[in-house]
């Protein structure tokens, strides 16, 4: 086997623009719904990361806030430790896909609606991506007008 040895400097930003855009293709082109989860799984947390370096909220924090708010939390109640153990749930249930795809598995096997999964986690990778850019690709537009939004295009 050949390798080239190609060597790139990359940015966060750059890494997740590139996962983000596999994804799509293996989503909509491939049908491998587990390695787009996963990529997508990866962008969304990079850009997550870029968006809180910023001081912006990224997709899970807004998510959090809205569930903190609906099960009764003020916001300045935000950071007593009932809430913060609240919130730490609902990012495990948010991420439970994710880190299904990344972790061993002891019961061997998983069940899931596998495109329903990638397509949510494409789309969190998505909106974090244009919170951060306030731009969105082609293959991002056509991603959410085909999957999303269900329109023909």
């Amino acid at each position: 086997m050949y390798v080239d040895e190609i060597e790139e400097t990359l940015s966060n930003l750059e890494i997740a623009h590139r996962q983000i855009e596999r994804a799509i293709v293996l989503f909509l082109d491939d049908r491998d719904y587990v390695s787009a989860l996963t990529l997508a799984g990866a962008a969304e947390e990079i850009l997550g990361k870029l968006l809180k370096k910023e001081d912006k909220e990224h997709w899970l924090d807004s998510i959090s806030k809205g569930a903190l708010r609906a099960l009764g939390f003020l916001e300045r109640e935000f950071q007593t430790q009932e809430a913060l153990k609240a919130r730490k749930e609902i990012a495990n249930i948010a991420n439970r896909h994710k880190n299904i795809f990344k972790h061993y598995n002891d019961n061997g096997t998983v069940t899931l609606l596998v495109d329903v999964a990638a397509a949510e986690m494409i789309d969190r990778a998505i909106s974090n991506y244009f919170d951060l850019t306030q731009r969105e690709t082609g293959a991002m537009g056509k991603f959410k007008e085909l999957v999303i939004w269900g329109e023909n295009a």
